[in-house]
């Protein structure tokens, strides 16, 4: 790539004011129509300086992608598009309003706050070259307007959403929607205390890289919150994907026999898919488990139908990939950071103390 080629790649990118959502998971087909989630006494979405925005607006504003989303029968996707998107429209408010109180467009606006904010220094702009040489070349004094002009339109990108997010906290902004909640069953192997305040039920498949990948979230959720919350683990193994997902759970419901279900969970999932029968029967091994019992379990399938139980309970709460969570109802989808359980568990805290 030349140093044009280069500048010029550089320079593609979209000025942003909401965050989007990157969801890691192992999924499975699974579609149902929804029905039509407006009517003519809309509720308010939001409100921003005392006026409000109607779920109607809201929804006209997604039109394409919300009619792509309701045909998916997934309330909570739904709801995920809605609050992405309520970002956006807030946005495209304040900014109106701002651009009409000045007389000018809104993206004059964003050009005025980016002048004002934005200061790019010429040790930035020799830092950026002196770092890049392997992907450009050139004269630094012909590429430093170039650079300079990218780094300024990053940086502006950044001035943009701090300055969208002064106008929201100036406006008084309330976001008033309301998340979904699943009747999702609780039964299945348990940690912590049966009255907790909040329950989290995962559907996880032992094969599935994104469960393995969410295991330390689940990890520190349980330190965190000890004694606060109650984690349930149930079966979802997709075996159109991952043929030996199901064996492994009925493996593990084996272990939960003799009293060992958690360690053999770990163990499971430490294993970076080894999960062929040989292997199972190993970590059983590993773990002292009486063998024979095990092997007897194994061999007769005692837990078959539990697993089928479990599919059935997640395929009626909606959920079609792995790992999926629900706390107290509300869905987490994917292995998503420590940060998103920890802002939900302590609302639902907050919310069960009040």
């Amino acid at each position: 790539m030349n140093s044009r080629q280069f500048i010029r790649a550089s320079r593609s990118f979209a000025v942003s004011i909401a965050l989007a959502t990157f969801v890691v998971a192992c999924a499975a087909e699974d579609s149902a129509p929804a029905a039509n989630a407006t009517d003519d006494a809309s509720p308010a979405a939001a409100r921003v300086g005392g006026d409000d925005i109607t779920l109607t607006e809201l929804d006209a504003f997604i039109k394409d992608q919300l009619l792509e989303q309701q045909t998916q029968g997934d309330p909570a996707a739904l709801h995920e598009l809605r609050v992405t998107q309520i970002e956006n429209l807030i946005g495209r408010r304040l900014l109106e309003a701002e651009a009409e109180r000045r007389g000018i467009s809104a993206d004059e606006v964003l050009d005025q706050e980016a002048a004002a904010r934005v200061a790019v220094s010429d040790e930035e702009v020799k830092t950026f070259f002196d770092g890049n040489q392997g992907r450009i070349q050139g004269d630094f004094a012909v590429l430093a307007p170039q650079i300079r002009d990218y780094l300024s339109r990053q940086a502006g990108a950044t001035a943009a959403r701090e300055f969208v997010d002064e106008l929201r906290t100036q406006a008084g902004v309330e976001v008033l929607l309301e998340t979904p909640r699943v009747e999702v069953s609780s039964t299945g192997s348990a940690i912590g205390p049966v009255d907790a305040p909040v329950t989290i039920v995962e559907f996880s498949d032992y094969q599935c890289p994104y469960c393995q990948r969410a295991e330390p979230t689940v990890k520190q959720v349980l330190q965190q919150f000890e004694g606060k919350i109650r984690f349930v683990y149930k079966h979802f193994p997709l075996e159109s994907i991952h043929p030996l997902a199901r064996a492994a759970s009925e493996a593990a419901g084996c272990a939960e026999d003799q009293g060992r279900f958690w360690d053999y969970h770990e163990r499971v999932f430490a294993a970076a898919n080894g999960l062929e029968a040989a292997a199972l029967e190993g970590y059983a091994t590993e773990l002292e488990l009486d063998l024979e019992a095990f092997r007897s379990c194994v061999a007769e399938r005692r837990h078959a139908d539990r697993i089928t139980t479990d599919l059935a309970d997640g395929q009626g709460a909606g959920v079609n990939s792995t790992p999926t969570f629900f706390v107290n109802g509300v869905k987490i989808k994917g292995a998503q950071p420590f940060s998103e359980f920890q802002r939900l568990i302590e609302a639902e805290l907050a919310a069960a103390s009040s």
